[in-house]
């Protein structure tokens, strides 16, 4: 299996703590899947030259991620500044994302055949390069896409028809509408609930799995990137719906419990 991420590679500031690690939903789902075997992983994207971008570029080379596409540009790596509350989950505040050179490139026809080779390509919603990589996709590739905590029906609408797998991260009260997208669907949309675990829809059927129960949530950064890792290569390994909901919440278990969410062996 050789999957590719392409979205958003980050640098993840603490500064109530004073601690700063790799991030990215692209960066932490890559580092996530390359802990399952007989699994080759790829990044693209683009990130800045400075001291950050050395320490992506260093942490990829160590996990054996390829990096090939994964250009530098003169300038800033996008970062983020992250706050925990005393529960451990994750939150932002305005203005303190950075976008450095995230959004200053395109990929290069060198550079789509190489995401084409892949078997599985996941990113996000909003990435600049999605719809150019649905006109440039087949039938034989898996395309994962994580719609976020974004209520956009119609972005929804437009997406769901060309991908093979959708992620959102949902409260309970858009369960109605996610299991209606998904009867119109040929494909698993999953909810991912946090502490109250994560439902998948596919057709007319749903599925439940409940959330693992730890002694201390110390940072929910990166459990669903996690989550996404893990369910993707379940099911791309012949895997059920309820064994890869059961492999992707316990990968996602074991984020709560550090700081970050990708960068620990």
């Amino acid at each position: 299996m050789k999957i590719l991420t392409f979205s958003s590679i980050c640098y993840d500031y603490y500064p109530e703590i004073g601690v700063a690690f790799p991030g990215g939903n692209s960066l932490n789902l890559a580092l996530q899947i390359k802990r399952f075997s007989q699994v080759e992983v790829s990044l693209a994207g683009f990130i800045g030259t400075d001291k950050p971008a050395d320490e992506i570029l260093q942490l990829c080379k160590k996990n054996e991620i390829d990096t090939r596409f994964l250009i530098q540009l003169k300038g800033e790596t996008a970062s983020n500044k992250l706050y925990l509350t005393p529960e451990g989950e994750r939150y932002s505040k305005p203005g303190e994302w950075q976008n450095g050179v995230k959004d200053d490139g395109f990929f290069s026809e060198d550079a789509w055949e190489f995401i084409l080779s892949h078997d599985v390509i996941a990113t996000t919603c909003i990435d600049k390069h999605l719809d150019e990589c649905i006109e440039r996709k087949t039938k034989n590739h898996f395309l994962s896409v994580d719609f976020m905590h974004f209520n956009d029906i119609e972005l929804m609408k437009r997406y769901l028809p060309f991908v093979n797998i959708a992620f959102f991260s949902r409260e309970k009260k858009m369960l109605k509408l996610l299991k209606k997208l998904a009867t119109k669907t040929n494909i698993p949309v999953v909810a991912m609930l946090g502490a109250e675990g994560s439902m998948t829809f596919l057709k007319e059927k749903e599925y439940v799995q409940p959330a693992f129960k730890v002694d201390k949530v110390v940072d929910t950064t990166g459990c669903g990137d996690a989550y996404q890792a893990a369910f993707c290569y379940a099911i791309n390994h012949s895997a059920s719906i309820q064994e890869a909901m059961y492999l992707a919440t316990q990968t996602a278990t074991e984020v709560l419990k550090g700081i970050g969410g990708g960068f620990r062996e």
